[in-house]
């Protein structure tokens, strides 16, 4: 079980088995590898593959690093995009259309832009495709590398990553687009204990 380290707290992960469904950062990495190598031998029109693997390339990155759920990143259009100021803005349909500012990278940005550049016809959504199909595609590149995948587990697997990195829980919520921090603590994180008592040692205890 690994320790995660706050300002006046230290709090644990879950046990492994008491994680939801998660990828990690091994395996997203090997879901884009296979997305890079996969031949894309069932479809007829060659010419169309380039663009395939840059989609599909670009909705798990965006999977992995806005933590969205996959109705919210098909839902992203191009003007949803601050460059400027690298700033997505995720409209979250399970909150009842709450807006999600969302500070990216500057590799993400990159690559949006690049798959803008190269496709001018991306206007308006940038992924035309509806969530099954998404879910499809996703479950299939699973099965290439061997996982029972689908698109929430980038979600939880980003929570838990960044949770090992010792993020602070507040800033994993938000991200997350939840209400409030306890949503997030009651998914991943176990307080015990020992673990309360070392938090209060010299202030209350």
């Amino acid at each position: 079980m690994n320790e995660i380290g706050f300002k006046n707290s230290v709090m644990k992960i879950k046990d492994e088995s008491d994680l939801p469904q998660h990828v990690t950062y091994s395996e997203y990495q090997s879901i884009l590898n296979e997305i890079a190598n996969n031949p894309y031998t069932h479809y007829l029109s060659k010419d169309r593959i380039p663009f395939l693997k840059a989609r599909d390339t670009l909705m798990v990155k965006c999977l992995w690093e806005l933590g969205g759920r996959i109705s919210d990143i098909l839902n992203i259009e191009t003007g949803d995009i601050d460059f400027q100021n690298k700033i997505i803005v995720l409209k979250v349909k399970k909150r009842e259309g709450f807006i999600n500012r969302i500070p990216v990278s500057d590799d993400l940005l990159l690559d949006i832009s690049n798959f803008m550049r190269g496709y001018p016809e991306i206007n308006g959504r940038l992924f035309k495709m509806d969530r099954e199909s998404a879910w499809k595609k996703i479950k299939g590149y699973g099965t290439k590398i061997g996982l029972n995948l689908h698109p929430h587990m980038f979600r939880h697997g980003l929570a838990i990553y960044l949770l090992m990195k010792g993020v602070p829980i507040q800033i994993i919520a938000r991200r997350l687009g939840h209400k409030n921090a306890m949503t997030t603590l009651h998914y991943y994180v176990v307080i015990t204990p020992e673990i309360e008592r070392e938090a209060l040692k010299g202030i209350l205890l």
